[in-house]
């Protein structure tokens, strides 16, 4: 234990908020601060030198769940949903509830891509010839053909781009998080719920558009693939705006059931749960198991068919 504490106390650091000179603890590689005291939030370009994120661009979700709620929110969603232990809300135990405000940078970037590539084109036909022997059956045979035609098109796309500013969090990708941003207001630490763990950040809004660029440029790279089964040669023209910052509370949640622990994250904002791990019902594994044989047996016999 003694030794977890000495590699803890040799990454920790501290620096002054810029604003009104409070403490500021954080670890070597984090470079995006909120101060727990006045609120003030800033990027470190290095020692000594920062960079303020003006108001203007930092909003926030506020939190509208106690502990108490959130841990009423987490027995609703145990006893809804399928493929769950039929007693998990009534033998779970929750024996972990922190609420952490996380921030996330929205970045405004434009894409247009035009590709050029080839389409691979498949069908059959099926020929009856004569029998090679007299009097024997007509045999039929199933001809595959394949044609390959050009193809080119274009597309575009104008989004609010989601980075995680801190990398460390396990979470999932943030374009399956469905986020009350509607509800956003500027930041307030005020609005911080008592007793909250403010998440500093490592990636500042520099890196964060950088991110943003090649996150859609990927994106394009994939959906134009689907569009075609060989890409010939793809443009895609980026376009890089403004980036927000937004502050969102997560409920991060551990129980115990029957000895084992499981994770919930909930947004606290909307009460939604984000992911959650589960047990499975001893009666919905024999089920899982009957849907999988079923599935082999059709496969095989869709397979045995095709050959014929």
């Amino acid at each position: 234990m003694s030794e977890e504490v000495d590699k803890l106390s040799e990454t920790l650091q501290l620096l002054n908020c810029p604003h009104c000179n409070a403490p500021i603890n954080y670890v070597l590689g984090e470079t995006l601060f909120t101060c727990t005291y006045c609120g003030y939030t800033f990027s470190m370009i290095k020692e000594g030198e920062y960079q303020e994120i003006a108001p203007g661009k930092h909003f926030m979700l506020v939190n509208n769940y106690s502990q108490t709620e959130m841990r009423e929110v987490i027995h609703d969603w145990m006893r809804r949903g399928v493929f769950k232990a039929g007693d998990l809300a009534e033998k779970s135990e929750i024996v972990e509830t922190e609420l952490k405000f996380v921030p996330v940078w929205f970045v405004n970037v434009s894409a247009d891509t035009t590709y050029y590539g080839k389409k691979k084109i498949e069908w059959t036909e099926t020929r009856t010839r004569p029998s090679s022997t007299p009097g024997g059956p007509p045999t039929q045979e199933t001809i595959r053909h394949v044609r390959w035609e050009d193809k080119s098109g274009q597309f575009s796309d104008v989004e609010d781009w989601r980075v995680l500013a801190s990398r460390g969090m396990l979470l999932p990708p943030l374009e399956k998080i469905e986020l009350s941003v509607a509800g956003k207001i500027p930041f307030d630490i005020k609005n911080v719920s008592p007793g909250a763990k403010l998440i500093n950040g490592d990636v500042d809004e520099t890196l964060a558009k950088k991110e943003a660029e090649s996150g859609i440029r990927n994106s394009h790279s994939s959906r134009a693939s689907r569009e075609v089964d060989q890409v010939l040669s793809i443009n895609t023209n980026v376009q890089v705006g403004d980036a927000q910052l937004l502050t969102v509370p997560l409920w991060f949640i551990r129980y115990k059931y029957k000895n084992k622990l499981y994770s919930v994250i909930a947004d606290g904002s909307s009460g939604r749960v984000i992911e959650g791990k589960a047990p499975i019902g001893k009666y919905d594994i024999l089920i899982i198991a009957g849907i999988i044989i079923a599935i082999i047996v059709i496969v095989i016999l869709a397979i045995a068919l095709w050959r014929r």
